[in-house]
């Protein structure tokens, strides 16, 4: 009867069907799976680009509450097993808006709390990659001491930013390493993470002197 009331739409499309996706949907996932070295004993790993379908599917899970459509997202995660598996928490305004933490439904029903977030950092799409690592540093603690590996995961992962703070509170707490693990993975190797290349630099002509070139293969500076 409820099914004949509420019928479970498409997450993206909103066609009548199954949950998350339809089919068509369901073909234009762009499955990621590539490890990055996020920190210090930290890495992470997305398992879809964040793009089309599930970038639509995200974004109406969160601003409209759909704990089903979140649960039904949860089931894409292949988590690793035999290691304590927790998530980035929300921000509690947020949580309290939105009706539900995505990165919570995510990690599953056995998933076990242990980070709170402390201090209230800017909105991150205000900043650039640089600023948002700045801004994130510190906003998370543990909740308890921890041993060996962490699985962390969160719904979206854009710079890196807030993966690598909250995985550095789970390391300060005791944690030998953390796998985070994202639905969702933005533009490739984590900002954070990069190293810019830094080009030689061109030396500057000193005053007077013209363009140089060297002779060519075969002839001997010089002759004609």
């Amino acid at each position: 009867m409820l099914e004949l009331l509420v019928p479970r739409r498409c997450l993206a499309c909103v066609a009548i069907g199954a949950i998350p996706f339809c089919p068509d949907c369901a073909d234009e996932l762009e499955p990621d799976g590539t490890l990055h070295r996020l920190g210090p004993r930290t890495a992470t790993v997305g398992a879809f680009a964040y793009a089309a379908q599930l970038s639509t599917a995200i974004k109406a899970v969160k601003t409209e509450g759909l704990r089903e459509g979140a649960d039904a997202l949860a089931r894409l995660l292949d988590l690793p097993n035999g290691h304590p598996v927790t998530w980035v928490p929300a921000p509690s305004r947020r949580k309290r808006r939105r009706g539900l933490d995505l990165p919570e439904r995510l990690a599953g029903p056995t998933a076990i709390r242990l980070l709170t977030r402390i201090g209230r950092p800017p909105e991150q799409p205000d900043l650039g990659a640089a600023e948002r690592l700045t801004a994130q540093q510190g906003t998370f603690a543990a909740t308890q001491r921890v041993t060996g590996p962490i699985i962390l995961v969160d719904d979206v992962r854009a710079t890196g930013a807030t993966m690598l703070a909250a995985a550095e509170a789970l390391l300060d707490a005791g944690a030998s390493r953390v796998l985070g693990v994202t639905l969702a993975a933005s533009g490739g190797p984590p900002s954070v993470g990069r190293r810019r290349r830094r080009r030689p630099r061109r030396r500057r002509p000193t005053a007077g002197s013209g363009p140089t070139s060297s002779p060519p293969r075969g002839r001997t500076a010089g002759r004609s």
